[in-house]
Formats: structure tokens, sequence, C-alpha cells
């Protein structure tokens, strides 16, 4: 195993300490902990937990009373997204559909070879049921409302259906990954007619993809192509000064300062000070909200827009786009019976929303008082550094009451006093001026982590509501590990995935490698093959050409021996380099030779597109689980 300096070692060892400390919390309990209806699965993450809930409804109710419910009830099947269950069997010419809402006439009958990046769709998940009992599986399928072939990841988990081995799934079709961004589907048009969060971030995601790929080159396309610019839909581009690059707004000068600020005086910009291109770059992507000047009717509007980070051919930029809100309320989403999350179940931002949406309700329906005393003390409500926030929307700090704030209760009632972060301005200027455009939607921060002791980037979903007759918010954050603003060494490592292997740490790991590629592109190869933070007993990372096969890179020299051949030596034949490609993040299943043991083991790696000055590569690593 490689050695660790002991200044390294004792950070990591505190690292993993804290990372035991909250497994209490994180009990896995199914559905009681998270679950999700058909119409609010929006991301990946929301695909996985409806399917951990069907299969918990077909074991709790059986194949009968299920087959029933998962055709039937709007609970389980919404536009695109539905239930399946499907026979484990080599091949679809003979693997049953046992649940299949679309055609509920094919039920029982083989659906035939669905032959998709080189092997059969079921081909492929007889092989990873081989080993697994669950998984992802990556493919293309005709949209059941488009009608258009598209990507789709699906998620399946080993069931019984009356006695015959099978897999319980659902799948989600994206738009905006490497091998979809179709122009009939995302464009500036599609954002004018639709404007809300799912569409601009589609939007902004796919120009993202032309930018990362052609640079500056791209200015060309964002900027005369149609599909870029429409109306007040358009794409734009900020270096990590705030100049203003590339615009599809006809009426905008390249160079100027940052996107529509109305004054460089700094609390009398959009952003009342708030340094947003540092924003945008320390989280990946986030949302925006200010009121600007349009530039055709001269009147002032508010703005919804929302950022990603791209790092193309080394240089760090800023691509974002905009719509202009509609009335209050008309962008809410599913409510708590539909999207429903504990403290305990809160992963991602997904479940962040989903958990501030469950307290708003809470608190209106049981009051204040009961709202205080269940945030502060239920387990429901606070699970290590998870829990209800209530402020005062006041523009000051200095103003703004704490009225719920679990990890100091004896602040509530009281004023905090300015809090002015990294990012320019008071956390409750900021607040107040969120809400003084959208009725709810995302704080960006950094904030004292209760569980680490750490001043962190946090980002938080927060919701305009009376609290006793005041103006407030209540909202709840997460501190995530893997953006390109965080990645600590201490935090994210080969060792602590040695130790505590599991999907997510493995999904930080691999986002994280993937940051310090873009940017140092291949300089950064010998640190990621040959440090200790990412190469650690049968930890390590590698990179794979997704359009031949060829191991550019790898902290195992066994890795190239398969160079160029996984799909068949690893795969069954399934080409899970393309998939890669097409779908920027993919899980792959397989078996390997394991460094740390010298023998064959079953693996599970993760990858993740890059673009650099060389071609694309799939950064990747995995665990032995």
């Amino acid at each position: 195993m490689q050695r660790i300096p002991n200044s390294r070692l004792v950070a990591i060892l505190a690292a993993l300490m804290f990372s035991w400390m909250p497994a209490a919390a994180h009990s896995d309990e199914g559905c009681a902990d998270r679950r999700i209806s058909a119409n609010a699965v929006r991301e990946l993450d929301d695909v996985r937990v409806f399917v951990e809930c069907a299969k918990q409804y077909l074991d709790e109710n059986g194949p009968e009373e299920s087959l029933r419910a998962f055709n039937e009830e709007d609970r389980w099947k919404q536009g695109s997204i539905y239930v399946f269950v499907v026979e484990i069997h080599p091949s679809g010419e003979t693997a049953r559909r046992f649940v299949f809402p679309p055609e509920p006439s094919a039920q029982g009958t083989a659906r035939g070879s669905i032959n998709d990046f080189g092997t059969d769709l079921f081909a492929e998940i007889h092989r990873i049921m081989r080993d697994r009992d669950s998984g992802w599986t990556y493919y293309s399928n005709p949209h059941p409302v488009t009608g258009k072939r598209s990507p789709k990841a699906s998620y399946v988990i080993r069931a019984d259906w009356k006695g015959s081995p099978a897999v319980i799934g659902a799948g989600l079709y994206v738009p905006d990954v490497p091998g979809s961004c179709s122009g009939d589907e995302v464009s500036a048009a599609a954002l004018t007619e639709n404007p809300n969060d799912d569409t601009l971030r589609a939007f902004v995601r796919c120009a993202s993809m032309v930018v990362g790929s052609n640079g500056y080159f791209a200015k060309h396309d964002l900027e005369e192509d149609p599909r870029w610019r429409d109306g007040t839909s358009y794409a734009f581009v900020l270096d990590v000064m705030g100049n203003q690059v590339i615009t599809g707004n006809g009426l905008r000068v390249n160079g100027n300062s940052l996107h529509e600020w109305l004054s460089r005086d700094p609390y009398l910009d959009q952003f009342g000070g708030r340094n947003v291109v540092d924003v945008g770059g320390t989280f990946g992507e986030s949302f925006i909200y200010y009121h600007y000047a349009s530039p055709r009717t001269g009147t002032v509007v508010p703005k919804v827009g929302f950022f990603k980070r791209v790092v193309s051919q080394g240089v760090p930029l800023l691509v974002g786009a905009g719509y202009q809100p509609g009335p209050a309320g008309a962008g809410l989403g599913p409510g708590c019976s539909d999207n429903y999350a504990t403290a305990a179940a809160v992963r991602t931002r997904a479940d962040v929303r989903a958990f501030v949406q469950c307290a708003a309700e809470y608190a209106l329906e049981h009051g204040e008082e009961e709202a205080r005393r269940a945030f502060n003390e239920d387990a429901r409500w606070r699970a290590g550094p998870t829990y209800v926030f209530v402020d005062g929307v006041q523009p000051s700090g200095e103003d703004a009451l704490v009225h719920v704030f679990p990890p100091e209760p004896s602040r509530e009632g009281s004023v905090w006093g300015t809090s002015v972060d990294a990012f320019g301005n008071d956390y409750y200027y900021e607040l107040h001026r969120v809400l003084s455009v959208v009725d709810e939607g995302w704080v960006y921060y950094a904030f004292p982590n209760p569980e680490t002791g750490l001043n962190q980037p946090k980002s938080s979903y927060v919701i305009e509501m009376d609290w006793n007759g005041d103006r407030a918010a209540i909202g709840a954050g997460i501190y995530s590990r893997d953006l390109p603003g965080t990645c600590d060494p201490g935090e994210v490592n080969a060792l602590l995935l040695e130790v505590l292997p599991s999907d997510a740490k493995l999904q930080e790991f691999v986002r994280c490698a993937a940051y310090l590629l873009e940017s140092g592109g291949y300089f950064a190869v010998p640190i990621l093959t040959g440090n200790p933070r990412w190469k650690y007993g049968s930890i390590y990372v590698f990179g794979v050409d997704p359009t031949t096969g060829e191991v550019k890179f790898s902290g195992n020299p066994a890795s190239f021996a398969v160079s160029g051949r996984q799909p068949e030596l690893l795969y069954g034949g399934r080409d899970l380099n393309e998939a890669g490609g097409s779908f920027g993040e993919t899980f792959w299943y397989y078996k390997f030779l394991n460094p740390a043991t010298g023998t064959e083991q079953r693996k599970v790696s993760f990858v993740r597109l890059v673009q650099t000055s060389e071609g694309p590569v799939l950064v990747g690593s995995g665990y032995n689980p």
C-alpha cells in the first residue's frame, strides 16, 4: 500500500472519524424516510428513490395488486415516468415483461432484442444481476411522449415475480446529457415557451457543452444560431472576472462587466454586492435571482438566471441564461404528499428542496410554536448537519430575528448580526434580495458546518412564509463535498473510499478527480495516478478515451492490459465507454484484478466525461463491494 505523510494521515483520520459520526442518522428506512411519486421525478437521484419505493410496494402488496397499481395509479405513472418489471433472462427474445404501463396488452410477452451500445439491453440487465441486487443501466428507447429515440438511464432492483427472477425499475429520459441535447427539445425557443427552472437548467447545460468543446470558438454558435437566442432567451458566457465574453443578446456589448448590472456601486447593482461569479465557480451550478432593466422595453423586471461552470482547454468560464418568472406561486412544484423527505434521508439538492417543502407544510398545518418544538427536537427534522431554520426576512442581520436554529437554540428570538461571507454581502441581505424576486429559491453562502466545525460552502433552499405575523423564510441546506470550490483532501480521498466504500463516496471521489483533470489537463495525470490522495490500496484513478476505449492513464498497471478491449473482456460486449460518453456520468459493474489482493473481484466503477485539449476522457475510479 501507498504510504501517507503523518500530517496528511492525521487530517484523513479526523475526516474518517467525522464520517462515522452521523451513521445512526443515516439508517436506511426506505420509503419511511424518503418517497417520491412519478410526477415529482426530475433527476436521476429521484429515479433511485422512486424504484426503491416501488420495490417496497411490491414486497408489501404482492404481484397482483402491484400490477394494478403500477398500471393505474398516478403515484406510479406520469408521462414518461413509470414502473416496469421484466424477467431476468439473457435475451430480449425470451425475457418477459411482467409490468409495462405504456403498453399493458404486451404484459406477459417478450419485448424482443433491444440492441444498444453493442448488446441486447436484457443481456446487460442479466449480466449486472449475476453479481448485484441493484444498479444502473443505460440505453436509448422511444420516448413515450415525444416518440423520438432518446438516451434513458434506468435503475433496477432484483425482485421475485410469482416465482420468476425479475427486476423492478424505472428510468428517466435526460434532455441535457452529451448524447441528447437535441435542438428540438432544448433551445431558446423552448425556454421562451416554457420558462421554468427545469427548462432553464437544461438549456444552460447544453450550451455549456458547446462552450466546453469549442471554447471561445463557440461565439459564432451562441451569438448567431437561432437555437441559442430567441427573444429574451439567450445564452451568454462570462470569464472569471465577470466580464461578458459571449452573448446572444444583440443589444449587449461583449467585454462589459457582469451580465446586466445596472450599476457598479456594490449595493446598487442587481446582486447587492454578491459576487455571483465566485458563487458559480464555487458551486459549479447555481441559480441567480435579480431585477434587471430590459434592453428592449426599458422596464425593470425580475429574472431567474442559472450559471454552469465549464473549463475549456484549461480556461474556467461560466455559461448562463435566464427567464422572466411568472405570477407568484406559478412555479410551485409537487408538495410533501408527492415528494417526502426527512432529515436523515437528505443526500442531494433535490432532497433538500423536498425536505423544505415538507417543513413549510408542517409549519402551516401545526402552527409556529409546535413547528419550532418539532424542528428542534424531532429526528424527522434534524440529523447530522441537516436541520430546518427559520429566519426573519430583513435587509440586514442587525434587524432580522432568528426564529428557529436547532444547532444553537439560545439564538432564537434575537438578531444574528451582520454575517458577511467570502462572496461579499450579508447573508440576511442576500436572503431578503432573493425573496424580493421569487417566493422560493436557492441561497448560496459559506456557513459553519455543525458536523465538522468548519466554515464551508452551503446551498440552502428557502420558502417565504409568515411567522407569527412577520415576514420570514423557512429553509434547510446541504454541504456538498464534490463541488469545484470544495473537494477538500481531508474529506474526499482514496483512503476514505477504501475504508467506507459506497456509491456516494465513489461519485464524490471521481467528480473531484475530474475537476483536477479539467483544470490541469494532462499535467494532472502524475498526481492522479501516484499521489496517495488518489491512490491507496485497491483505490486508484483511471482515464479512458470514450471513442476508442484506449486507457489513457491509470493508477493500476493491469488496466492497460484491457486497453481498447473492455467491452469484450469486461462487459459482455456492452460498450460502456460509448455509454459514458453519451450520458456524461455512468456506473459500470464488472470483475477486475484488485491491485491490493492480486485476485479478480467484483467492481463498481463510476466515470465522468471531461473535455481536455487532447480530446474527451472518461475519468473514473471504483471500489470492490
